[in-house]
């Protein structure tokens, strides 16, 4: 009864003009095997095994495209809000700065 859900990292940074940056990598994640993970600051927020994720790139509408050690495409992935900037930091990270859509009135 007691117990309480995490904090939403999003809506703690969803105040009106305010910006969130997320980084997604494709690395060996917290389980040993390879993946996705996602954080924000020092909290990560998110990570899923995909054995086939490699290298990570942007794509020209500001989307990150996962592919596999073979170069295909494996699926895209995007963040809601209006995107400010993105950056490839290697052909492992991408960062995104975004301002995060405003939930409900």
């Amino acid at each position: 009864m007691g117990d309480k859900l995490p904090q939403d990292p999003l809506k703690k940074k969803a105040k009106k003009g305010s910006s969130a940056t997320l980084v997604v990598r494709a690395c060996v994640i917290r389980d040993g095997t390879f993946g996705i993970s996602l954080s924000m600051g020092n909290e990560l927020i998110g990570e899923w095994t995909d054995s086939r994720a490699r290298t990570l790139s942007l794509t020209k509408d500001f989307k990150v495209s996962i592919h596999g050690a073979d170069g295909e495409r494996l699926y895209l992935f995007s963040v809601p809000g209006k995107m400010l900037s993105c950056e490839q930091v290697s052909d492992t990270e991408v960062t995104i700065t975004f301002a995060p859509q405003a939930k409900g009135p």
